[in-house]
């Protein structure tokens, strides 16, 4: 079997909004003047979600923590697309339905050249920062096919991945992330293999096995 060991990194680059054409149609003009309000409204920041006080806590697959990111970020951008997304370990033995309380993640926002870091906490929006545009790659919306609550079935019969028990020093349960490098797009479940620390990757788009960062026999 094949063994995947990768580090994603995160580079912050200034970017600029682009130029449009000269004499613009109807359509061109007011997306000229969306994207003007846009840049005008977006500055870099944190900015807290009223809603997080008065919305019920619930779990969320990825999918639903992928569309929750996406509908914040089409906000500021139609053309909003992920970077990377995982769930964040809350101390909790928890991900056996696929479903996690708290997920981070990053999201581009190419038309306005700025970028959108989430942060998910009881399966609620609490809280954003939007910055400088990034040259990190992105993962389209038509490659995210393949939900978490699909995947860990796969990943426990076939591999007999376990969660990582409430004693273990830095992670609990199951933990999810979809991220990419220059040729793939892994959609990874993080667990225990024969009481070892184990990724296991997969197509998001097809949930096709790529490898993992043990050797699986």
């Amino acid at each position: 079997m094949k063994t995947i060991s990768a580090c994603f990194f995160i580079l912050i680059l200034v970017g600029s909004i682009s130029a449009f054409a000269n004499f613009p149609t109807q359509a061109t003009i007011g997306n000229f003047f969306s994207l003007s309000y846009a840049k005008e409204k977006i500055e870099n920041g944190k900015y807290e979600v009223d809603s997080f006080f008065s919305l019920p806590e619930k779990e969320l697959t990825l999918l639903e923590a992928y569309n929750l990111g996406l509908e914040q970020g089409k906000e500021f951008d139609k053309e909003t697309i992920l970077v990377f997304l995982n769930s964040v370990d809350d101390e909790t033995v928890s991900g056996q339905n696929g479903k996690k309380g708290d997920w981070q993640g990053v999201f581009a926002l190419p038309s306005v050249k700025h970028q959108m870091i989430i942060g998910i906490q009881k399966g609620k929006l609490k809280s954003y920062i939007i910055s400088d545009s990034s040259d990190e790659l992105t993962i389209p919306q038509s490659e995210i096919k393949i939900d978490s609550s699909q995947i860990i079935k796969i990943a426990v019969e076939k591999f007999n991945l376990q969660p990582s028990p409430t004693e273990d020093p830095f992670s609990h349960g199951y933990h999810f992330r979809l991220i990419r490098d220059e040729k793939h797009i892994f959609l990874g479940v993080d667990g225990k293999i024969n009481g070892q620390s184990a990724e296991v990757f997969f197509n998001p788009k097809n949930g096709e096995y790529l490898g993992s960062t043990k050797e699986i026999k």
